[in-house]
C-alpha cells in the first residue's frame, strides 16, 4: 500500500466521524532563517501530499503552511552580508532584506521559497505566524503559558530531563530600545503585563541592558519553540501535523508539546506523523548555515514532475538521499519512466501503489492524465545526444520511437533537453561528461595489441555501410564475442580512443553520433600505430 494512503487510513479511524462534520486541518511549518534547504521539503510534501489523499477520498480539508518570521535572527548565513551580525537576536520579521526591496528578511525569502511550493502545484494555504501574533490569536496561550510556568517547567524536567530553574518564564518580550527578542527575559508578571531586561546573550547576540515592563500581548512577544508549538496547534485547530523523527525521539521536542498542548491548553494535540530525512550526498543540512543545495536549487534542477516523483515514491520513514553531483538525477528520470510505462501499458508486474505514486505525482492533472501517454527518451541518452555539436536531437528521439513524434513527445523532448543541459553545466559527474578529442589521446598509447586489432575491424566494419546506432551496437558485440577479449577491454579500447577514458554512453548511438570518417581515421591510426 502507498504510504500516504496507509497514513491516512490510521487517521480516520480516529477522525472519521470529525471528518464526516466539519473541513480538516492540517499544518507545517517553515522558518525563514535563510533559504531553505533541500532536507525542508520532506515534511511539507508529507503533508500536501496526505491532503491531497484526502481529497481524492472526497474529504474536506485544509492545509496551512506557516512562513515563521517571529523566530530570531540567529546567525548570518554565508549568503548574507557580514553586516546582518548588528541584527542577530532580532525577530525575522524586524530584520532589514538583504535584497533592498523586500518588506523584510522573512519575506524575501519566504517569497522565494514559496513561489516554488506554489509552482509545484501542492495545495496549501500560507501564512505567516507574525499575522496571528499581531491579531491576538495567540494571546489566550501567552497568558495560559505565563500563568502556568511552574507546571510547564515541569513538563520539561519530566518528560526531556531538561532543568529550567524558578525564575524562568515561558515567554520573551521585544525590547523597547534595541528591537531584540533573543536578549530579553522576563523577570516578573503580574497578569497584565510583563517586568524584562534586556542582559542576556544570543550567540553574538547581546542585550543592551534596558529594563521595562510591557504587555505581552498583540504582537510583542513569542514562546519558546514547545511552548510555542503546543499554542500553534490550538491556533490553528490543527487536526493532523507531523515531523521529523528526531523530534519523536524520547524525550523529544513533540512529547513536550503535545503534553503542554493537552495538560496546560486543554486542547487535544493532533494526530501524530513522523518522517525520515533528505540527505544531501548523505548529509543533513541548515538553512542559517547556508551549507547544502537549497529547496530552490533542487526544484530548478529537476521538471516539475520529477520534483513530486521524487518526494512522493519513498515511504517517508525512508531516508531520500539526493545528490545532485552523482546518479540521483539521471536514476529518478529512469524510475519515472518505469512507473509511467507501467501505468499505461498496464503490466501485470506493475503494483496498485505505483500507480498510486503515478496519480498522485499528477494529481493537479488527474482528469486528464492520458495526455502523459507519450513517449519517454532515456535521460541519459539526453544528457549523451546534447554534447555532441552537430546532432540533430528531434532526429534521434524519432528513431528511439521508430515513428512520428507527437507534439506530446517533442513538449517531453525539449523538457528533458532543458534539465539535461543545467544538469551537465552544473552537477553532473565527469563520466557523464563526454568530450571527443581532436588528436589521439595520450591514453590510447596503454591498448595492448588484440585492443588495437579490435579497433581495427571495428573501422572496417563502420566502412560497409551507415550504420544505424542500435545495430552497430549488436556488431560490436559480434566482433566482441569473436576478439576473445573481456568486455572491459572492448569497449574500453573504444572509449579511450575517442574520450581517452575508458567509459563512456552506450557504444552503438556514440559511434552512431559521430562522423564516420572521422571514427574509421582515428581507429585504424590507432590499430596501425
Amino acid at each position: 500500500m502507498f504510504w500516504g494512503d496507509d497514513i491516512i487510513d490510521d487517521f480516520l479511524k480516529e477522525y472519521d466521524d470529525e471528518a464526516k462534520k466539519r473541513q480538516l486541518i492540517l499544518r507545517d511549518e517553515k522558518t525563514m532563517s535563510g533559504k531553505p534547504h533541500v532536507g525542508s521539503l520532506r515534511s511539507y510534501i508529507m503533508h500536501a501530499v496526505l491532503a491531497d489523499v484526502l481529497t481524492d477520498r472526497g474529504i474536506d480539508n485544509i492545509f496551512h503552511y506557516e512562513l515563521n518570521d517571529t523566530d530570531a535572527f540567529d546567525s548570518v548565513p554565508s549568503y548574507v552580508p557580514d553586516e546582518w551580525t548588528e541584527h542577530l537576536g532580532k525577530r525575522l520579521k524586524d530584520v532589514p532584506a538583504p535584497d533592498g526591496k523586500s518588506a523584510n528578511y522573512a519575506e524575501q525569502f519566504g517569497k522565494e521559497y514559496s513561489d516554488i511550493l506554489k509552482d509545484s502545484k501542492f495545495n496549501a494555504k500560507y501564512y505567516y505566524v507574525s499575522s496571528k501574533y499581531e491579531s491576538g490569536e495567540f494571546d489566550e496561550y501567552i497568558k495560559l503559558a505565563l500563568d502556568h510556568k511552574d507546571e510547564i517547567r515541569e513538563i520539561y524536567r519530566t518528560v526531556s530531563g531538561s532543568e529550567k530553574n524558578d525564575r524562568w518564564y515561558p515567554c520573551q518580550v521585544v525590547c523597547d530600545k534595541c528591537g531584540k527578542i533573543a536578549t530579553t527575559q522576563i523577570t516578573g508578571w503580574d497578569g497584565n503585563e510583563v517586568e524584562y531586561s534586556c542582559s542576556a546573550e544570543m550567540g553574538d547576540a547581546k542585550g543592551c541592558g534596558h529594563e521595562g515592563k510591557k504587555s505581552p500581548f498583540g504582537g510583542n512577544a513569542t514562546m519558546p519553540w514547545k511552548v510555542e508549538w503546543a499554542a500553534k496547534f490550538c491556533v490553528m485547530k490543527v487536526d493532523l501535523e507531523g515531523a521529523g523523527k528526531d523530534h519523536y525521539a524520547a524525550g523529544g521536542s513533540r512529547h513536550v508539546s503535545n503534553r503542554i498542548c493537552t495538560e496546560i491548553f486543554k486542547h487535544k494535540h493532533p494526530f501524530d506523523v513522523r518522517h525520515e530525512f533528505i540527505l544531501l550526498g548523505g548529509a543533513k543540512m541548515s538553512s542559517s548555515s547556508g551549507v547544502g543545495c537549497t529547496a530552490v536549487d533542487l526544484y530548478e534542477l529537476l521538471p516539475r514532475y520529477l520534483f513530486r516523483f521524487m518526494m512522493i515514491q519513498k515511504d517517508v520513514m525512508k531516508t531520500i538521499n539526493f545528490d545532485p553531483e552523482g546518479d540521483t538525477v539521471p536514476v529518478l528520470f529512469d524510475q519515472y519512466d518505469e512507473v509511467c510505462r507501467g501505468y499505461f501499458e498496464g503490466s501485470e508486474d506493475v503494483k496498485d501503489h505505483k500507480n498510486r505514486i503515478f496519480e498522485l505525482t499528477h494529481f493537479h492533472e488527474k482528469k486528464d492524465l492520458k495526455k502523459l501517454n507519450r513517449f519517454l527518451p532515456r535521460f541519459n541518452h539526453i544528457s549523451f545526444f546534447v554534447q555532441m555539436p552537430h546532432l540533430d536531437v528531434s532526429a534521434r528521439v524519432g528513431e528511439m520511437k521508430g515513428s512520428a513524434l507527437t507534439k506530446a513527445d517533442k513538449e517531453e523532448m525539449d523538457l528533458r533537453v532543458e534539465h539535461a543541459e543545467k544538469w551537465l553545466g552544473d552537477f553532473s559527474p565527469e563520466r557523464y561528461e563526454f568530450t571527443v578529442h581532436e588528436e589521439v589521446p595520450e591514453a590510447a598509447a596503454s591498448l595492448n595489441a588484440e585492443q588495437k586489432k579490435f579497433l581495427g575491424e571495428l573501422a572496417a566494419v563502420l566502412e560497409e555501410k551507415d550504420w544505424k546506432g542500435e545495430e552497430l551496437h549488436g556488431k560490436i558485440h559480434e566482433l566482441k564475442e569473436a576478439s576473445g577479449l573481456p568486455p572491459k577491454e572492448v569497449f574500453g579500447s573504444l572509449y579511450v580512443s575517442l574520450l581517452g577514458k575508458d567509459s563512456g554512453p552506450q557504444a552503438g548511438w556514440f559511434l552512431e553520433a559521430l562522423d564516420k570518417k572521422f571514427l574509421v581515421k582515428r581507429f585504424k591510426e590507432i590499430s596501425n600505430g
